[in-house]
């Protein structure tokens, strides 16, 4: 009987490691999911943000939360990274920025600048994965793909 309990319970408690998430899983259930690798595109707002960390507000998108900004300092032999602020970091849905465009010709560097124009799409394809790992190799299997729409954002920022 104590052997037939302690099976019972070992079966219970492997249960939820087995119960893994699948392209019909909500996008809350598979962030929650400690197995699901979410390997979302990025939003460039200065730094690069995540598609699922990013919301409309507009015609722009923004971070959900404020982001901290930080600068490092060292002190001695140590180094310390110090906020300074905390805001609501955000880019136009379609964007029009100057890029430096460099090459070499005859060993020499010229450089150019020259305007990008483009929009971020509101709807992309995110890559699922599970880590698979033993003793010495981490290696990632894609489980599936699934839709993601950026959603509006709940609170509108205060300019």
């Amino acid at each position: 009987m104590k052997r037939i309990m302690t099976l019972l319970i070992t079966l219970m408690s492997a249960v939820p490691a087995f119960a893994a998430v699948n392209a019909n899983s909500s996008w809350e259930e598979i962030m929650r999911d400690r197995y699901a690798i979410v390997k979302a595109p990025t939003i460039y707002m200065g730094r690069a943000i995540d598609y699922t960390f990013a919301c409309q507000d507009g015609d722009r998108l923004r971070t959900q939360k404020p982001v901290d900004t930080t600068v490092s300092r060292t002190r001695g032999d140590r180094e310390e990274i110090i906020v300074i602020d905390r805001d609501y970091l955000s880019t136009p849905i379609n964007y029009t920025h100057e890029v430096e465009n460099c090459f070499w010709n005859n060993n020499q560097r010229r450089c150019k600048m020259e305007t990008v124009t483009g929009s971020y799409p509101l709807t992309v394809n995110i890559p699922v994965y599970k880590r698979i790992s033993n003793r010495n190799v981490e290696r990632y299997e894609l489980l599936f793909r699934k839709s993601y729409t950026v959603p509006q954002c709940d609170t509108p920022t205060v300019d």
